[in-house]
C-alpha cells in the first residue's frame, strides 16, 4: 500500500484534503474541501489495491469499482449519501460523496458500553427505521442492490 494522502494535498484540482477519517483494509476515508463548490465538505473514500495482483485482477476490481461508482452516482435517497464523482490516480480509485458528519453506530455502540449503558430502545428503533428504509430503496432498484457489507462501523446515516 502507498502512503496515505496527507492532509492539504489537492486531489483532481479540486478536492483539498482536510484529514483522514477512517481507513480500512482497502483504503482510507479522507475529509475534503471541494474547491469548486466553495462551503461544500465532501468524502473521499479511497480504494487501493494489492500490488501483488495479476494484472487482469486487478483490471477486473478496477471495472467492477467503475460499475459500482455509477450505480451509486444515480441513488438518491435521504439515508444514503449521495454520490458524486468518481476518479482514478495511478493505482488509487476515489469515490467523492457527501460528508456526513456524526459518530457512526459503532463508536455510539463502544460509547455506551465505556459507560456502562445500553443505546436507548427508541434510539435503536430510530436506527433500524431508518436502515430498512434504505435498504428497501436498494432493493427495488432495477436490478436490486444489494450491500455487502453492513456492520455497524459503517453505518453512519443522513440527519433526518
Amino acid at each position: 500500500m502507498s502512503l496515505p494522502v496527507k492532509p492539504g494535498e489537492t486531489l483532481r484540482d479540486r478536492y483539498r484534503i482536510r484529514e483522514r477519517i477512517g481507513q480500512g483494509g482497502m483504503g482510507n476515508i479522507y475529509l475534503a474541501d471541494d474547491l469548486r463548490l466553495e462551503g461544500r465538505l465532501c468524502a473521499l473514500k479511497e480504494v487501493e489495491y494489492a500490488r501483488a495482483l495479476p494484472e487482469h485482477i486487478l483490471q477486473e476490481a478496477r471495472d467492477q469499482f467503475l460499475r459500482e461508482a455509477t450505480v451509486l452516482a444515480r441513488l438518491d435517497h435521504h439515508n444514503l449519501p449521495k454520490v458524486s464523482d468518481f476518479f482514478s490516480i495511478d493505482q488509487r480509485d476515489f469515490l467523492v460523496m457527501d460528508y456526513v458528519p456524526g459518530k457512526d453506530l459503532r463508536a455510539l455502540m463502544l460509547e455506551a458500553r465505556k459507560q456502562k449503558n445500553f443505546l436507548s430502545e427508541e434510539s435503536v428503533l430510530n436506527w433500524a427505521n431508518r436502515i430498512a428504509d434504505a435498504l428497501i430503496y436498494l432493493h427495488s432498484q432495477e436490478p436490486p442492490i444489494i450491500h455487502r457489507d453492513i456492520k455497524p462501523s459503517n453505518l453512519k446515516l443522513t440527519p433526518g
